[in-house]
């Protein structure tokens, strides 16, 4: 049985596969979500999914004026702010920082990120040498930290680079991007020192970079109402057509590792404190 306070820290794009991991784990839990900008696309998720949660004021909770009430196995999940990957170096610097104070208030940290750019390269080695909880991230069956948010549904970095190989230049969206694509644009690496909200510059970098297609990830997860839609939308703004990638590429099974991982140190560290 479970015990202790798991939190994690999750960018908005992997939010469909946190969901699907709370929703799929039968064992009694108590969920608190951070009150924050950064959660209108999770909420409803959580709601359509049935899993019940109670928000937390993050300000009170990170000051310790708000404490996690009972006992038994508890998540506060803080979701981040999706511009934190427009500057690898930024996300670096901010996600360490976040995870220091998330610490005094957690028995074990999940970042439901991955490399982003290498902006998080070595942060495993950062946290043993400055965290007193213990941490895990988005990793696949052979340990290795996906690379970004499209390697997570692909199962790991080999099936990323195999389909990197097979659909060079193209524009990959899962449900989570394209429900959310304007903000994901400005994050976006591509699209670094074009101002936020400039649909024409965005237009003139792809064209630029040739970009054609855009390529609908079926994950089975996230938004399903929408997701047909939002990637024909984005299709038309962007003058791309729309490609379906074949069964037989997606798996939850990092997103099942990942949270299984994270449930694993929870259980370890409450073990060692007592």
């Amino acid at each position: 049985m479970t015990s202790g306070i798991l939190g994690i820290m999750a960018c908005p794009i992997l939010e469909d596969e946190l969901v699907y991991s709370l929703s799929n784990d039968r064992e009694e839990k108590d969920i608190f979500l951070l009150d924050n900008d950064h959660n209108k696309m999770i909420i409803p998720k959580l709601e359509e999914n049935g899993v019940p949660y109670t928000l937390l004021n993050e300000r009170s909770f990170l000051s310790g004026e708000a404490e996690i009430p009972g006992d038994g196995y508890r998540i506060v999940i803080w979701m981040m702010d999706l511009g934190l990957h427009e500057e690898p170096e930024n996300l670096r610097i901010r996600i360490r920082e976040l995870m220091s104070d998330f610490q005094e208030h957690v028995d074990a940290i999940a970042l439901y990120y991955g490399l982003c750019g290498n902006g998080l390269k070595g942060i495993e080695e950062w946290s043993s040498s400055n965290l007193a909880v213990p941490m895990t991230i988005c990793k696949d069956r052979f340990g290795k930290v996906c690379d970004d948010c499209i390697c997570v549904p692909m199962g790991g970095t080999d099936n990323y680079l195999r389909l990197l190989k097979k659909y060079p230049g193209i524009m990959y969206f899962t449900p989570g991007m394209a429900c959310s694509f304007e903000e994901f644009m400005d994050s976006m690496e591509l699209f670094r020192g074009v101002e936020k909200g400039d649909r024409e510059m965005f237009k003139m970098v792809l064209e630029m970079a040739d970009y054609k297609y855009v390529m609908k990830i079926q994950t089975g997860l996230g938004d399903q109402k929408n997701f047909q839609r939002c990637v024909e939308e984005f299709a038309e703004e962007y003058e791309l057509e729309v490609m379906e990638l074949e069964d037989g590429w997606v798996s939850t099974e990092v997103a099942d590792l990942t949270y299984g991982r994270a449930k694993s140190l929870l259980n370890g560290h409450m073990e060692r404190a007592a």
